[in-house]
């Protein structure tokens, strides 16, 4: 996977490399679940039993068909699980991990996730849990910011990004948090604030390999990172504030934080909300499903 701008075909060879371990991992208690539209029935249990193409890792719609989908709140995942997918049920969560614990658990057949975030679940639960190929969805992603500073920190993050692919950096970032099979330690990054300013950078503490918490309770990861970088190079300091992936947007826009990322899908209909900068990675979404 890479952070320069590839053809969506190479992008999906690069991030099936991605083969990583989750270790002490959790977002906490299993949250409320509500029925999705596509079926008026009572959110029961998921039916047991897979597909003979969901067993050997293939994605076929017809096998979903009676199936019930755990989907975070707020995502794009909705609607491209009921376009792609087409499940008896959706039932949706406010974190990426409540939906696997959905499916761990037999709540859920199938979640709906980036392909290396599936991975990672997968590569911690391999006799539960299997990611279906192809992918259903190919996507692009990027950090967001206010639309009221009239593009002045985005243009900044993409001067800045541009220095870090240039520089090295980025390649160096994908090769230690995505391609590695453990999570690195967060590098230290000094951060002396020049201008007296802290940027408040919104992301989860649930999106292993891009945010999480490592052993000590610290928010890590490829974004976190990113962030931190780019305060840096813009002499500021930062305060990560953890959201649920529903409330960041919002957030974003009203000005209450300075940026945010997330593995955030660039949409049509986010841009009128949000600004986002050049794409900093590229990847697909898949089903992460039970074995």
């Amino acid at each position: 996977m890479k952070c320069q701008r590839l053809s969506k075909s190479k992008a999906i060879l690069a991030v099936a490399v991605v083969s990583a371990a989750l270790a002490g991992f959790s977002c906490g208690g299993k949250g409320d679940a509500k029925e999705g539209a596509l079926s008026k029935e009572p959110a029961a249990a998921a039916k047991s039993g897979v597909g003979p193409n969901t067993a050997k890792g293939v994605f076929a719609k017809e096998e979903f068909s009676d199936k019930t989908l755990a989907i975070l709140s707020g995502s794009t995942f909705d609607a491209v699980a009921r376009d792609k997918v087409g499940a008896r049920l959706h039932k949706y969560f406010d974190t990426v991990s409540k939906g696997v614990e959905a499916v761990l658990s037999g709540e859920a057949d199938a979640t709906v996730a980036e392909e290396p975030v599936a991975r990672k679940w997968a590569s911690q639960n391999p006799d539960k849990l299997v990611v279906l190929y192809p992918p259903i969805d190919i996507e692009n992603y990027a950090p967001i910011f206010p639309k009221k500073d009239g593009g002045k920190m985005v243009a900044e993050f993409n001067a800045f990004l541009a220095k870090a692919r240039n520089d090295g950096i980025t390649d160096d970032m994908i090769k230690r948090w995505i391609d590695l099979p453990d999570s690195p330690p967060m590098p230290d990054i000094e951060l002396k604030n020049p201008k007296k300013r802290v940027l408040k950078f919104a992301t989860s503490d649930c999106d292993p390999p891009f945010s999480f918490k490592d052993g000590s309770g610290k928010i890590v990861g490829f974004d976190v990172e990113m962030a931190t970088r780019f305060a840096q190079a813009i002499g500021c300091g930062i305060e990560v504030k953890v959201m649920d992936f529903a409330d960041i947007i919002p957030a974003v826009s009203a000005g209450t934080v300075d940026f945010a990322a997330n593995v955030i899908t660039i949409t049509e209909e986010r841009e009128t909300m949000v600004d986002f900068s050049e794409p900093v990675y590229f990847g697909g979404t898949v089903l992460l499903a039970r074995r």
